[in-house]
C-alpha cells in the first residue's frame, strides 16, 4: 500500500527525530537541484554504532515524510549498515511510496550517505 497523505501526517505528528543534534559526529546536507528540497542530516556514533540520527527538512512533505523514517532506520544500526539503507528499506518501513516525488525522498538518503561519509573523513559525491 503506497504512503497515503494521512500516513504523511501521521509520520509528520509524530515526529521523533526531527531537529539539530549540536554534538553529531557527521553532518551531510542535500539540496535537490531541480525542486530545492532541502534535507541536512546528523548522525551521533559510538563504537561504530549509530545512535541518534536527526534530520531538518525543509520544503516537501514527502522529503520531510521519508527522512523521518530514515532517521528511525539509521538508529542502532552499525554506520556500514546504516550506508547501505536507501529507498527501498524506506518503502519497505512505509508500507510503500507512490512513485510521483520519489526524488524528494531521495534527497535525505543522500544526506545520510553524506553524513556518514563526513563521520569518515570522507567525501561523497
Amino acid at each position: 500500500m503506497p504512503l497515503r497523505g494521512e500516513e504523511v501526517a501521521r509520520i509528520l505528528r509524530e515526529a521523533r527525530h526531527e531537529g539539530m543534534l549540536s554534538d553529531a559526529s557527521g553532518v551531510g546536507k542535500e539540496v535537490h537541484p531541480l525542486c530545492d528540497d532541502e534535507v541536512e542530516f546528523y548522525i551521533k556514533v559510538e563504537g561504530d554504532v549509530i545512535k541518534e540520527a536527526r534530520f531538518q527538512a525543509y520544503n516537501c512533505a514527502a522529503a520531510i515524510a521519508s527522512s523521518e523514517i530514515l532517521a528511525s532506520l539509521a538508529e542502532g544500526k552499525s554506520v556500514k549498515e546504516a550506508a547501505e539503507l536507501g529507498l527501498a528499506d524506506i518503502e519497505r518501513a512505509a508500507g510503500g511510496l507512490p512513485e510521483i516525488n520519489r526524488c524528494c525522498k531521495e534527497v535525505g538518503v543522500r544526506a545520510l550517505k553524506k553524513a556518514i561519509a563526513n563521520y569518515r573523513g570522507q567525501e561523497y559525491s
